[in-house]
C-alpha cells in the first residue's frame, strides 16, 4: 500500500485518487506558516556573522 502511494499507482477516478489528492490539499493549506518562515530566519542570521567579520577585517585594514 505505500508502495503504491509513493509511486502513485491508482487510477484517476478512483477513492484513493480522490484521498491522497484531497490530503495534498490538506497538507497545503493546514501547514502552519511559521514552517516556512523560520527556514528564511536562520538563513539570515548565518550570514549576518559572515558580514561583519568582513566588514570588522575590512575596518582593520583601513587603519
Amino acid at each position: 500500500m505505500i508502495r503504491d502511494i509513493i509511486l502513485w499507482k491508482y487510477e484517476r477516478a478512483s477513492w484513493q485518487w480522490d484521498l491522497l489528492c484531497f490530503l495534498i490539499i490538506l497538507f497545503i493549506f493546514l501547514t502552519p506558516k511559521a514552517w516556512f518562515e523560520r527556514r528564511e530566519k536562520l538563513t539570515n542570521e548565518n550570514l549576518r556573522p559572515a558580514v561583519e567579520t568582513v566588514d570588522r577585517a575590512a575596518a582593520a585594514a583601513r587603519r
